[in-house]
């Protein structure tokens, strides 16, 4: 599932495309993905300026002249840009053309993912994002923050740091990343992080994170960035999917545990 990282570069990339640029066409090939998608859709969005793209943790708004386009990629969705007679590739099920002669094409072959538009902001009415806990990158994430949130809580760390209700968009190879890096098993016990623990943590988060979203992304599933291209951030993993293989470290083999029934990967020797 595109994490964090995957959703900014998208953005990144769509983002000079789409900017001040009016909407001339819209089609929609299918007529669900995780939800029905909305009948008027298409003709809600002809002519329309699009004003801006932004991300509220994995969600995609793009926004203009009275309209809030909001996507989610799920688990396999992708975001491209194309030219008018570029070859529609299998699983593109959305186009906008822009009269720029460039398209924007949503591509997801599983079909988790969302499309919905609305005339106000989804920030403030829709229940998606009632919950949604504090951005990773944004200076509310902090030690004070995560040393609260872990007070009194006995769920692993690793599991704290997923809830959507508390951060988002840290998935499961960002998790694992950052608690190496911070030198933190992803079981230990959220309240007997030390206030140190938590600021470590958050050091981590934000530096993988940006790591990530510079190197576009991390290519697992075939995912692929606004260009058509593959992130490169997975030849940076230094536990993430590499079971048995040495750590960088210290050499020890990297060990592989079921949280939460997600896989977690660790040095017993250089996480405590």
């Amino acid at each position: 599932m595109p994490e964090l990282p995957e959703v900014q570069t998208t953005i990144d990339g769509i983002k000079p495309f789409l900017i001040n640029k009016k909407i001339l066409s819209c089609k929609v090939s299918v007529k669900k993905l995780r939800w029905n998608i909305q009948k008027n859709l298409c003709k809600d969005l002809l002519n329309l300026k699009i004003i801006n793209v932004s991300r509220r943790a994995k969600y995609i708004i793009i926004s203009g002249e009275k309209f809030f386009l909001t996507i989610h990629l799920g688990m396999t969705g992708t975001l491209r840009i194309a030219n008018k007679h570029d070859e529609t590739k299998k699983h593109d099920h959305f186009k906008i053309l822009l009269n720029s002669g460039k398209q924007l094409r949503f591509n997801d072959p599983r079909k988790f993912g969302m499309i919905f538009l609305s005339k106000e902001s989804p920030l403030k009415e829709n229940r998606l994002f009632q919950k949604l806990g504090v951005e990773p990158l944004n200076k509310e994430f902090n030690t004070k923050f995560l040393y609260e949130k872990t007070r009194n809580r006995v769920i692993p760390i690793k599991n704290l740091l997923m809830n959507a209700n508390i951060i988002v968009g840290v998935g499961n190879i960002y998790a694992s990343e950052s608690l190496f890096l911070a030198g933190i098993r992803p079981q230990k016990v959220s309240s007997k992080l030390t206030m140190k623990n938590c600021e470590d943590l958050v050091l981590s988060i934000k530096k993988v994170l940006r790591k990530a979203i510079k190197k576009g992304g991390s290519s697992i599933n075939d995912y692929i960035n606004a260009d058509g291209k593959s992130g490169y951030f997975q030849y940076d993993f230094k536990v993430y999917g590499r079971t048995s293989l040495p750590c960088h470290n210290c050499q020890s083999d990297i060990l592989q545990v079921k949280i939460n029934q997600r896989s977690s990967f660790y040095c017993k020797n250089c996480q405590k």
